[in-house]
């Protein structure tokens, strides 16, 4: 039978190991929280880097948008011809805005337009064509363009999309839509204009 000594000596074991224990405890938590400080000092510099990279990136494609529209915008300038029209106005980066009876503004902003005194032909440019940019140019842009310029309402409008690269979606939903394609070839300017219909 054990003595009260022999409990205090089984329970001075059971501390110390408890202590062990405890200390190691402590030990792990340490490295623990010292890796998650430093996951966390790498995760914050891992989006500042992200972040830097995004505005080059936004940069880039900027860059190659203006180039696209300046791109265009000389083409029509010199030949001043649209779907076998001849236009005495081009003009770059045509902006309005119009109020809507509830206090709702439209703001719009079209890349090229032509006109002559029966004729406007608004050009959208991007860099790359997408079937969405010829969608939004036949819906919203257009139905916006005759609120923002209501003297060009009655007018025969004729709508084309411009880009350097067009995916197969944005060709076929142009020809359906009767929207232009002006494409750059080689170092050339080729225009698709044969499936054109008036807005």
């Amino acid at each position: 039978m054990k003595n009260i000594n022999d409990y205090a000596q089984d329970f001075a074991t059971v501390w110390a190991a408890m202590d062990r224990v405890e200390k190691q405890m402590a030990e792990s938590s340490a490295k623990v929280d010292k890796q998650i400080a430093e996951t966390t000092e790498n995760i914050k510099t891992y989006l500042a880097e992200l972040k830097e990279a995004r505005k080059d990136i936004g940069g880039i494609s900027s860059s190659n948008g203006m180039y696209a529209e300046s791109y265009f915008f000389e083409s029509l300038k010199r030949s001043k011809q649209f779907g076998g029209i001849n236009y005495n106005y081009v003009g770059q980066d045509l902006s309005g805005n119009y109020q809507l009876p509830n206090g709702t503004t439209i703001d719009d902003q079209y890349d090229i337009v032509m006109h002559n005194g029966d004729s406007v032909a608004i050009i959208e440019v991007k860099y790359k064509v997408k079937k969405e940019d010829v969608v939004d140019l036949t819906q919203r842009k257009i139905e916006n363009y005759k609120k923002i310029f209501p003297q060009y309402a009655d007018k025969k409008i004729y709508l084309g999309v411009a880009g350097f690269s067009f995916d197969k979606r944005a060709v076929k939903e142009a020809i359906k839509r009767g929207v232009g394609m002006l494409k750059l070839v080689g170092e050339n300017l080729e225009i698709e204009d044969k499936h054109l219909r008036i807005y």
